[in-house]
């Protein structure tokens, strides 16, 4: 085809290129995913690609462009909408098809705001409310193009005739299809179908993908084929072929997940791994996928990319080592086979190991999840399920068609059960994709009659972990008293022991008790680089929490789990679930229910010698206030008590096989699904910017201001080289400068409470920046961030 006009997209893109190019994009992208319907939604996807950006052909978008003459009609997202309504409805009615869903109107919804986030339909800021004010813009636009329509450097006439796309038909009935679109939003939203939803996010997301692409040059990635034995392989040559104890319980329930996996049905999509903590659950899950993965490629021809979902960055880094090494072992390496995603995320996209892409192109690659196995967060997962975020929803495409495991499922607030509950059905039955919840604490998110459990008598693996013995003592104990019980401890027996604390000001202070004991005890002591304090030859004395920044963080955790000496390390929730060490003494103050279960995980984990102990007691301040009042919802603590409360000592075995059953029936009982429903009903309804107020992983009620900590020479480089990018005028360059040295420069900071930031140097409107020379007064090396509660925090 040829180009005629002299309209041009972007500086160094002819328009009906880009146009053509963003259409096969998604025409492309259509072609490889098995999804019923295919042909119809593959056609509509062109028609919505070559529509997208019919707008940006007025005089007005062109001297933007060129020009910089920036005037309200050079917007071109709401005329590009009604033409592709406008389009799409012509391909339909021309071929007679009859379809399920309002694809016109859907195709006006998603073109309108591509450029930026879903708009709600309905509402004082939705999209009906604003016609007028976009269709008087558009009244100039029309003027415009019928001005130029027969001038073929200034039309896209001759372009869309070779489509049977008519622009004379579509300009001399704007007015009647303004009408007609006005009526069919409102339908569409009255309609209560959350398929609309689902097939919004899935066309917008493949128009943005598309376009994304075009624009910044990048090219598709090819497909790579993962061999469904690589874990086998690993484990024969690199592991002890002899199983006794704990070792041969894992190997157990490996070879029974796999071997289950293999004889399934595929047409049941939604599976739990239930294995208790320290079973081996990371290995038998990448094993079972890899070879479910090579099953569904038999059947219905087509490699599903395989999402490793966790709650938690600490367990993220550690599963994502464990799959890189097998990998790397059968010599399958580059970001193109494995991609950790999360916001901290190293921006730099290798091909097969071999060379990096620039830094835009590797953004677009990374974010548009562009991998065969990606390992991520809940956070960057559920909200491309459920959101309005362009951001979060170009990857959605990519969502579909998967094998998708949320690994520590328990960690979703009980609120959202419902939702997830929808949301994965939707996309494991409508779009084939296949799902596995994978806990020790399997929560009630799934009806028995919905989920296919691939271990299929779990007591006999419970009944086999009896590692540790829990103690409850639910009476409330002053902090001071426990202060000295903690002591006694210490000074009765040389076991290694953690203590787990609810907020990070005690946890503090019990580490500082700590200290002072061994000190007045006049022991030899020292402070390594990374703050764990050195106590003779024999003891490490370790705090931890998310007020010390992520680099001494990780390496805490590694110097526990290869230290040799006794480990006595005083922690917040930071450890709970997947972080890999072990201890034989656990104290931790009462906490939900599954919270105090994958704390005990960290106990004996590896069933060696005596037994263990999982002391869990009710702390309270010199006020009288339970700690656990002050992080946790007091139904999932009342849900918590009512199981435990007439327990004292008790089995891991014991208490294990009834417990969690009996938590997650009590939260049934005692709160409300009301927070899902009301979500349902905002996705049905399209209420698309609500769904940022009203879905919340994280509860961000308190302020937070990152603070990057110069706490060596690395951190200095870095904060130089951060000081010199603020230079950079140019935007798109000064972006991808910082995505280069980004995962490094977070390393280097923590989240601190806004209101106690004490006196700090401000220095972008998100972070603050503790120097060098301030760091003996805000930053220690043991503890972290050093809160300045006398002090009157900057606005920043």
């Amino acid at each position: 085809m040829s180009y005629c006009s002299s309209l041009y997209s972007h500086h160094n893109k002819i328009l009906e290129k880009h146009l053509l190019k963003v259409a096969n994009n998604s025409k492309n992208i259509f072609n490889e995913l098995c999804i019923k319907n295919k042909n119809l939604y593959t056609n509509l996807s062109f028609f919505i690609g070559i529509s997208h950006d019919f707008a940006k052909s007025t005089t007005y978008f062109q001297e933007k462009l060129f020009k910089g003459i920036r005037t309200e009609n050079a917007n071109h997202g709401f005329l590009s909408a009604v033409f592709g309504y406008y389009v799409v409805k012509n391909y339909l009615t021309i071929n007679n098809l009859d379809y399920q869903y309002d694809f016109p109107t859907i195709a006006f919804i998603l073109i309108l705001r591509h450029h930026g986030n879903l708009l709600s339909v309905e509402g004082l800021n939705g999209i009906i409310n604003k016609l007028d004010n976009y269709n008087r813009i558009a009244l100039n636009q029309i003027i415009d193009i019928k001005n130029n329509l027969n001038n073929p450097k200034k039309s896209l006439k001759h372009f869309y005739n070779d489509y049977d796309i008519l622009l004379e038909d579509f300009l001399e009935n704007y007015s009647d299809l303004l009408d007609e679109i006005e009526d069919a939003l409102e339908d569409i939203s009255f309609d209560e179908n959350i398929g609309n939803y689902f097939y919004i996010i899935l066309f917008y997301s493949v128009l943005l993908d598309s376009d994304k692409m075009d624009a910044s040059e990048t090219n598709n990635i090819t497909r790579e084929i993962i061999p469904n034995d690589i874990v086998d392989i690993f484990k024969s040559e690199n592991f002890s072929s002899s199983y006794e104890g704990i070792n041969k319980i894992r190997e157990d329930a490996y070879l029974e997940v796999t071997n289950n996996m293999l004889d399934e049905d595929l047409n049941n999509r939604i599976f739990s791994i239930d294995l208790p903590t320290g079973a081996g659950k990371t290995l038998t899950a990448f094993s079972s996928v890899l070879k479910l993965r090579e099953k569904i490629n038999e059947e219905y021809n087509f490699n599903p990319r395989i999402i490793y979902s966790l709650p938690f960055l600490s367990i993220i880094d550690q599963n994502e080592k464990v799959f890189s090494e097998i990998l790397e072992y059968s010599d399958l390496r580059g970001t193109n086979i494995l991609l950790k995603h999360n916001y901290f995320s190293d921006m730099s996209y290798k091909v097969d190991s071999k060379y990096d892409l620039p830094m835009d192109k590797s953004r677009i690659l990374i974010e548009g999840w562009n991998s065969e196995i990606i390992v991520t967060t809940f956070i960057q997962f559920f909200y491309s399920l459920i959101s309005n975020k362009n951001r979060s929803l170009r990857k959605f495409h990519n969502m579909i068609n998967s094998i998708i495991i949320l690994d520590e499922i328990q960690s979703v607030p009980y609120p959202y059960w419902k939702i997830i509950n929808v949301m994965l059905s939707k996309l494991a039955y409508e779009f084939n994709s296949w799902v596995i919840l994978m806990t020790a604490t399997q929560p009630l998110i799934f009806s028995k009659d919905e989920i296919i459990p691939l271990v299929q008598n779990k007591n006999c693996y419970y009944d086999t972990f009896d590692r540790y013995d829990y103690s409850f003592n639910l009476n409330d104990l002053n902090f001071e008293d426990f202060k000295k019980v903690i002591i006694a401890e210490i000074q009765n027996n040389s076991k290694s022991m953690m203590v787990v604390l609810n907020t990070v000001n005690s946890s503090k202070e019990l580490y500082n008790y700590i200290k002072s004991y061994f000190e007045e005890s006049s022991y030899d002591m020292g402070i390594d680089e990374n703050g764990i304090c050195c106590i003779d030859d024999d003891i490490q004395l370790t705090y931890m929490s998310t007020n010390i920044i992520s680099k001494h963080r990780l390496n805490k955790i590694n110097k526990i789990k290869e230290s040799n000496k006794r480990n006595i390390i005083i922690t917040t929730q930071l450890v709970e679930a997947g972080v890999d060490i072990s201890v034989d003494i656990i104290f931790r103050d009462l906490a939900p229910l599954d919270a105090i279960i994958q704390t005990a995980g960290r106990c004996n984990r590896n069933g060696n010698g005596e037994r263990g102990i999982v002391n869990i007691i009710s702390l309270i301040n010199d006020k009288g206030k339970r700690f656990s009042s002050f992080v946790y919802d007091s139904i999932l603590i009342k849900s918590t008590r009512d199981v435990i409360k007439d327990l004292n000592l008790i089995s891991e075995r014991e208490f294990n096989l009834f417990a969690s059953d009996e938590y997650y029936k009590n939260l049934l009982k005692y709160r409300s699904s009301a927070n899902s429903e009301e979500l349902i009903e905002i996705l049905e309804r399209l209420d698309f910017k609500e769904i940022q107020y009203k879905f919340k992983l994280i509860d961000n009620d308190i302020e937070k201001t990152d603070v990057f900590i110069e706490i060596d020479e690395d951190a200095s480089e870095l904060w130089n080289r951060f000081e010199e990018n603020r230079l950079i005028l140019n935007s798109f360059e000064r972006t991808n400068d910082f995505l280069s040295f980004k995962a490094d420069f977070y390393e280097n900071i923590v989240s601190v409470n806004t209101s106690k930031l004490g006196t700090i140097v401000p220095q972008e409107q998100w972070l603050g920046f503790v120097s060098n020379d301030d760091l003996y007064r805000k930053y220690d090396l043991e503890t972290g961030f050093i809160y300045s509660d006398n002090e009157d925090a900057f606005i920043i």
